[in-house]
């Protein structure tokens, strides 16, 4: 076997998710193949041990996967390449290598490829268009992705929305009020960033309105990068700006989090000039919706930041129990030592987990919201 080609599954191919399977497997107790029957009596132990055991079920073809098999750029394509900044009515916005924005169409070809989606194109795709002599274009072809981040549509659960691709940091921004904060929604977005090997940090704004030691402490204490922010739009604000600028320096990110927190005011005060409009907080504390669409801005350190529509809840999709208590860094450094290496800590006997929440170590809010996730957004 060649050295490019790993030995597991999902570490090659479309979609190299190479830490979910190995982590599942690492963690579970699945009974290995038995064989030679013959040699066991009719009524030996180990055919009512096998009567009772279920086929492991199989995820299938992630989206992603399928994306990318079905939607690649071959290698003779011809036309220029660019990266979706936007979208513009039914147009798809394309920036072009010298940095000019060109209104695109897409082929229904390409439209027809992959189902299941809202959109098959989104902010972060690698294209190749063709120009017109009007000066708008013709999407051809997109490139494979490295990673996306997505949710089930709000109207039509069969649906998912994939709202941004090829990211390099997720920036999860939240307010300590108007609208308060919510901490089941900022470990959502951790949450889908641990999935899609999605680096992530958070953001506190409106640090102004009270202490947010305690937000700071929490997620600082899991390894994520935390900062704290008074974004006006109108320049440098927040003991941390300044840190928050270098560490989104050359990156492609990601700005989320719920509508109101201030994520095009962030935008605008960490880029000034970026031209991101700015929302009014509704009276009754919740965020209006002032992002009509993902929208990319080309920073003038070669980053990209691409500022998403505030979203009211965050479905987790793809995901059973274990990855989930794997993929909270809290929850899976007590996982291995649970009597039970399933466990999903919910109801099990001899759970370290449970005992550790009962004591300190892990927080109530990162273990209730690791429960609402198990018990409302995935099958079990």
């Amino acid at each position: 076997m060649s050295g490019k080609q790993g030995k597991y599954k999902g570490v090659k191919g479309h979609n190299q998710r190479q830490g979910m399977g190995r982590l599942r497997r690492a963690n579970t107790s699945d009974p290995g193949r038995v064989g030679g029957y013959e040699r066991h009596d009719e009524d030996a132990e180990i055919f009512d041990r096998l009567g009772s055991l279920a086929r492991a079920s199989h995820g299938g073809e992630s989206l992603l996967a399928k994306f990318n098999r079905l939607a690649g750029i071959p290698e003779q394509a011809g036309g220029e390449r660019g990266e979706i900044c936007g979208f513009a009515g039914t147009l798809t916005l394309v920036r072009a290598a010298a940095g000019a924005e060109v209104p695109c169409s897409v082929r229904q070809v390409l439209k027809k490829r992959v189902k299941g989606v809202k959109n098959p194109l989104c902010v972060g795709d690698l294209v190749t268009f063709e120009r017109a002599a009007d000066g708008s274009g013709v999407i051809d072809a997109v490139a494979p992705r490295r990673n996306q981040l997505e949710r089930a549509d709000s109207h039509n659960r069969s649906l998912i929305h994939v709202f941004a691709s090829n990211i390099d940091a997720l920036v999860v921004v939240s307010s300590l009020h108007e609208p308060d904060i919510k901490l089941g929604l900022i470990d959502r977005y951790l949450l889908i960033a641990a999935a899609n090997r999605i680096p992530a940090c958070l953001v506190i704004n409106k640090s102004d309105l009270g202490d947010p030691s305690f937000a700071l402490t929490l997620y600082r204490g899991i390894g994520i990068p935390c900062f704290a922010t008074i974004a006006t739009g109108t320049g440098d604000s927040g003991p941390d700006l300044a840190a928050l600028r270098e560490h989104l320096h050359g990156k492609a990110c990601v700005i989320a989090g719920q509508s109101g927190v201030g994520k095009s005011s962030l935008v605008n005060t960490l880029f000034p000039g970026t031209g991101a409009r700015v929302g009014v907080v509704a009276d009754a504390g919740h965020g209006r919706h002032t992002t009509t669409s993902s929208r990319s801005y080309l920073m003038p350190d070669g980053a990209r930041l691409i500022d998403t529509p505030g979203v009211r809840e965050c479905s987790i999709t793809g995901l059973v129990p274990l990855d989930v208590s794997l993929l909270y860094p809290d929850i899976a450094a007590f996982h291995q030592a649970c009597h039970f290496k399933d466990c999903t800590h919910l109801h099990e006997p001899e759970c370290a987990v449970r005992t550790a929440v009962e004591d300190g170590r892990i927080a109530d809010t990162r273990y209730d919201s690791y429960c609402s996730i198990i018990l409302e957004d995935l099958v079990m």
